[in-house]
């Protein structure tokens, strides 16, 4: 079988389950949960970024121990590490959190529910809320396995809890420490997080008095004194840098276009997944600005490339039928000016806005281009522009099977990449299938399907639907890529 890292369509392993001491684990994965074994249970931190992700972390904690999980915790009322809590209630764990989580579960999450669908991502209900709450501290037990739940601070939310486990060493931070990639600073859309003060790194200093050997975070690898060092310099560096060019009357689009084009290569050399310099640069600065309507970023530049007008004018100026323009936007796209390409595309939505076809090529490419960005939060750009293209393609004509084949391709491919729920995805292809298509279209439709498959751990009608796919097309390589692994 093929690594992962070669193979973008082989087998996926969802998360990682790292012992830390022998009763302490880390189960990674896109965000981290945490796992902490006493005598009479099991207690585990955070719950994961949706149902099916928290079922996969409850099989891994059964191959560990089959104690029961008597405290499911939740460090802050994030949904990315909220959704899962209804799986581990359903077996018999207590939900635990700070009073205040609870309260911002119900009257902040909708705001930032709002934010990240606007960047594409599909969330479901909303998250099971804790049963039990406390203020500041509270102490649990598992059975010769004291846990100590505390406020620490303010950090990338203002009810960040950490978990103490004295007789382990420990300590559970959630999102107060983040490691191996560029940090979330907190999502534009409340007044918390990396707030033009020093607020989050007094909280990490806190959190040091303990002397932890080892610290759990919200996410990426176990962390030590060389991580949380860096984090703090990164928060540092932005805390300063903005300061310094609003103090000098900059406006935030000046800003932004200065701090990034002087960005500092140990800065740059950080791998983006969610956080980004960008989004540092505009936490920070609504931390120094007075709004009216607080808690929402009014500014934010979209990640999806723009057009030379001149050269945009030159390219479309002899372009008549929508043919043209689509023929036009594929080689502007083979020649890497994607900017170019979306643009020519854009503006064949406004010349043939009654074509569904219009809508989806558009949509299409969109989500080409996304693969150019790192950051989710970036490829949201993309993807809430092509989700609002082909609902419009759909409208025109809901039966309109390359739009159902899109969208349906679309929402499996991010839920093999994340490990969620692949049926409405499955929904759509099906709608494309009832609705008519052939050849590569044809190809696509069998590949996703066993591409869903495969995210569910079906090898077997996995592999007969990737042979499907080759049998229409022999030439689609996705198929062949999954087929192989």
């Amino acid at each position: 079988m093929r690594n992962i890292q070669e193979n973008p369509f082989a087998p996926r392993q969802y998360g990682e389950l790292i012992k830390v001491t022998e009763r302490v684990y880390l189960f990674r994965n896109i965000v981290n949960s945490s796992i902490i074994i006493g005598e009479n249970g099991v207690a585990v931190v955070d719950t994961q970024v949706n149902q099916m992700m928290g079922r996969r972390l409850l099989k891994t904690i059964r191959s560990i121990t089959d104690k029961p999980i008597l405290y499911a915790i939740n460090t802050h009322y994030h949904w990315d590490h909220t959704n899962g809590n209804i799986i581990f209630r359903e077996e018999g764990a207590t939900v635990v959190a700070r009073e205040m989580t609870k309260d911002f579960m119900v009257n902040r999450a909708p705001r930032q529910e709002d934010f990240l669908r606007s960047r594409g991502f599909t969330l479901g209900d909303p998250p099971f809320l804790p049963q039990q709450t406390f203020t500041h501290e509270m102490e649990l037990d598992l059975g010769n396995q004291p846990l100590h739940l505390v406020h620490m601070g303010k950090a990338e939310t203002d009810d960040a809890t950490a978990i103490r486990i004295p007789a382990e060493g420990c300590i559970v931070s959630g999102d107060t420490v983040m490691t191996g990639s560029f940090p979330i600073f907190g999502q534009p859309v409340m007044n918390e997080g990396l707030m033009a003060n020093h607020d989050w790194i007094n909280t990490i200093q806190e959190l040091r008095t303990y002397d932890p050997e080892h610290v759990l975070p919200g996410h990426g690898p176990l962390a030590h004194d060389a991580e949380i060092d860096l984090l703090i310099k990164i928060e540092s560096y932005f805390l300063s840098e903005v300061r310094n060019r609003v103090e000098q009357g900059m406006s935030l689009a000046e800003l932004l276009s200065d701090m990034e084009a002087n960005m500092p290569n140990w800065i740059l050399d950080i791998a983006e997944v969610w956080g980004t310099p960008r989004y540092a640069i505009l936490r920070v600065y609504r931390g120094l600005i007075d709004d009216p309507e607080p808690g929402w970023q009014h500014f934010k530049p979209s990640a999806i490339p723009s057009a030379d007008a001149d050269v945009f004018s030159q390219t479309t100026k002899e372009l008549q039928d929508f043919d043209a323009y689509r023929e036009t936007a594929e080689e502007v796209a083979e020649g890497d000016d994607l900017g170019l390409a979306i643009a020519i595309l854009k503006v064949a939505t406004e010349k043939f806005a009654t074509l569904p076809e219009t809508w989806t090529e558009y949509a299409n490419l969109l989500i080409q281009a996304s693969r150019t960005v790192s950051s989710v939060l970036e490829k949201g750009d993309f993807f809430f522009e092509a989700k609002n293209a082909l609902n419009t393609a759909l409208e025109l004509n809901p039966d309109y099977a390359p739009a159902h084949l899109l969208r349906g391709s679309n929402y499996i491919l991010s839920a093999y990449r994340n490990g969620d729920d692949p049926t409405p995805g499955m929904d759509s292809i099906y709608k494309a299938l009832v609705n008519g298509i052939q050849g590569t279209q044809l190809a696509q439709a069998y590949f996703s399907i066993g591409l869903a498959h495969r995210t569910n751990g079906d090898e077997t009608p996995a592999r007969e639907a990737f042979a499907q796919a080759i049998a229409v097309d022999p030439s689609f390589i996705p198929a062949q890529f999954a087929n192989m692994a």
